[in-house]
């Protein structure tokens, strides 16, 4: 007989996947590619570029998307982060649909904190690697380049620190609580006893078309697209 509790729930949806390993791939080729610097410099502009449209795209999808990809479904709050991590600490049982309270608020803090890294990058100016402007440092003073410059240098340190702690935590996560999350948003599923108490159905989830997403993502690549002209 089946083990109904390994029975596996759809959690995740396509665009919030496929929005999470692309970002995972672009953050791996604009470090490497701007550590390269010279010719290497293109690919790093345009995998910016690539990174500002999906974090455009991923804020509407957070209002429009499917049940869990809305920040409304799991942006609790710093409190609700807390507690949720004291009663784990406590051996309290917890199941959540899609993000736990402290993922979630990390999920927010990662995309803003992407999202200040690539915004600086369209201000910055590097000569070090042979005069490299961002599409909009002139519209802005030396002095606010300078500092945006500087800011984009030192970011990097920053997110790279946040993504050691997301990582982590995914794994901590797996040892501890032998839930996989890693693996369930490369296949968008979670085991039904993950998400609900043993003898209760899942929570309803709605979600959103593929067509939405795909026009949502072309209207974000337009829109990049017109702010790096504004240079």
């Amino acid at each position: 007989m089946a083990d109904t509790k390994r029975q596996k729930v759809r959690v995740w949806d396509l665009p919030v996947r496929l929005f999470h390993w692309t970002l995972v791939l672009l953050l791996v080729v604009s470090y490497l590619s701007g550590r390269a610097g010279g010719g290497w410099m293109d690919l790093h502009f345009w995998s910016g570029y690539a990174i500002l449209t999906l974090l455009l795209f991923r804020l509407a999808w957070g209002f429009v998307g499917s049940t869990t990809a809305r920040f409304s479904n799991f942006v609790k709050g710093p409190v609700a982060a807390v507690s949720y991590l004291k009663g784990l600490l406590q051996g309290r049982e917890s199941l959540e649909i899609g993000h736990n309270p402290a993922g979630g608020l990390m999920v927010l803090v990662m995309i803003f904190a992407v999202l200040a890294q690539v915004t600086a990058g369209l201000f910055a100016a590097d000569t070090d690697m042979g005069l490299v402007n961002g599409p909009l440092s002139n519209l802005v003073s030396d002095k606010w380049v300078d500092r945006l410059t500087a800011f984009h240098a030192f970011w990097v340190n920053v997110l790279i620190v946040l993504v050691a702690i997301h990582v982590l935590a995914a794994f901590v996560y797996l040892a501890w609580k032998r839930q996989n999350l890693i693996g369930a948003m490369f296949t968008g599923r979670k085991p039904a006893d993950e998400v609900a108490p043993s003898g209760s159905a899942p929570p309803a989830l709605t979600f959103a078309s593929g067509r939405l997403a795909v026009s949502l993502l072309i209207a974000m690549a337009a829109l990049v697209y017109f702010i790096v002209r504004l240079g």
